[in-house]
Formats: structure tokens, C-alpha cells, sequence
């Protein structure tokens, strides 16, 4: 964490207390903002806050106590209770393994963040994830019309896969992300499940200079459909415990 996020932190985190009190349990920074991915004013920074109960009132009050501070410094709150936290790991797998890999505990009690993530949920989540990217991008294919100006547009503002997919497949097979960036997990999980990183990298670097500049969109689109249905078919073959 630079000076400067942990200064944030410093005052978002006492704005929290004066709005929950003793019903304030953690709080943890997870994302780029934990990690070597993070650029300051660019990036967001994640903050899952904790709580042991929690109301809309309060809720209401936090977002007018805090709301330049949230702006100034781009923050992003997740807010759950001690008993959503722990009850939802479940359905948000994938979420959960990227935040307990890299975060760091800003205020609070490490034990809550004892939580077990099952290996099959991950799996799950991970091939609803790819199914549902394939049925994006050829509905956007469909979208388009036929005209290739569209169709960038409709990429470029896509935002179906990302890091945490990545993160995840290399998990899925027992292997860690940490310390890697982008564009070395990106390669690092396409080897492993023996497909083409060429369309993931040209994807992640268009989250930067948000310009298509070769191939064209719709031979684009095809350097990310046919490795997506690969990984598709490869985690859905993976069936039982590691």
C-alpha cells in the first residue's frame, strides 16, 4: 500500500467507525490497490468492509459522511455482514480466493477472514464464467451488424473476463498467481490449459490505451471465442476433488 492509499484508508477507515461503532468487524483492501497492479487515478481501490449487523440508515449516513472521500480517491466499498461474508463463499468463489490471496487487513480481526473456499465451487463459477463470455461475444458479433466500427465499440466497452478469471483458472490447478502481473498470469493459465494467449493479452492492454489497433474487431473476436470455448471445455472436464 503507497502513502497515499494508506492515508485513505486511514480516514475512510474512521469514517466507518463513527457511522457503525461496535458493529464494525474489518476491513480489508483487496485488488490492484493490494497488489503491483495498482495505478493511482486510474485504478479503483477495493474495500470490503465487514460488519456485524448492519441498516440501511447507516449505510445512507456512510455515503453522505464519506461520499468526497470516495470520489477523491476513486474507493469502492463492498459492504456485507459477518454472517453474508461467511454464508456467501459459496456462490462467489472466485471473488473470495482473489480477495484471500492478496488484501491486506486494514482494520480488525484476521479470524473472520477464515474462510474455506471448495475447489468444485471454483469450478463451477469459473465455467459459468466462460460459458457466459462466449455467449457475450457472439451476441455482440450479432449485435454488430456487420460493421466492424460497432463491433470495437461493443469490445472495447466488454467487460466479461478479466484478472480474477485468469487468478482463477491457475488456482483451479493448484497453482498461484502472486506476485505475477497481468499479462503473466494471462500467459501462465493459457499454458497450463493449452490455449492461445495472443486475443487475452491484445484484450488486456486495450483496458489501457482503449484503441483497437489490429486485428480487425471481427478477427478479433475470433482470437477470444475459440480459446474461451477451450477453457470452457477443459475446466468442465475437471470434474472431482484435485
Amino acid at each position: 500500500m503507497d502513502e497515499k492509499t494508506a492515508a485513505a484508508m486511514t480516514e475512510f477507515t474512521a469514517r466507518l467507525e463513527e457511522v457503525f461503532a461496535g458493529d464494525l468487524l474489518a476491513v480489508v483492501l483487496y485488488g490492484s490497490a493490494a497488489g503491483d497492479a495498482y495505478r493511482a487515478g486510474v485504478s479503483d481501490i477495493n474495500v470490503l468492509v465487514i460488519l456485524q449487523t448492519s441498516s440501511a440508515a447507516k449505510i445512507f449516513t456512510l455515503g453522505r459522511a464519506a461520499k468526497s472521500l470516495l470520489r477523491k480517491h476513486r474507493i469502492s466499498p463492498l459492504i456485507m455482514t459477518r454472517e453474508e461474508f461467511a454464508g456467501a463463499a459459496d456462490v462467489f468463489p472466485l471473488e473470495y480466493c482473489d480477495i484471500l490471496d492478496a488484501h491486506t487487513l486494514v482494520y480488525g480481526n484476521r479470524e473472520i477472514l477464515d474462510i474455506a473456499v471448495s475447489r468444485e465451487n471454483l469450478r463451477y463459477q469459473l465455467e459459468e464464467k466462460l460459458r457466459g463470455a462466449v455467449g457475450d461475444i457472439r451476441a455482440m458479433l450479432l449485435a454488430a451488424g456487420g460493421n466492424e466500427k460497432l463491433l470495437e465499440k461493443l469490445l472495447l466497452g466488454w467487460s466479461g473476463i478479466g484478472g480474477v478469471l485468469f487468478r482463477g483458472l491457475l488456482r483451479l490447478k493448484g497453482k498461484s498467481a502472486r506476485g505475477m502481473d497481468a499479462e503473466t498470469v494471462i500467459a501462465a493459465a493459457a499454458k497450463e490449459y493449452g490455449v492461445p494467449p495472443e486475443g487475452f493479452s491484445v484484450l488486456n492492454s486495450l483496458r489501457h490505451s482503449k484503441k483497437l489497433k489490429a486485428p480487425a474487431a471481427s478477427a478479433f473476436a475470433d482470437m477470444l471465442l475459440e480459446p474461451l470455448k477451450g477453457l470452457a471445455r477443459a475446466v468442465d472436464a475437471m470434474d472431482g476433488p484435485a
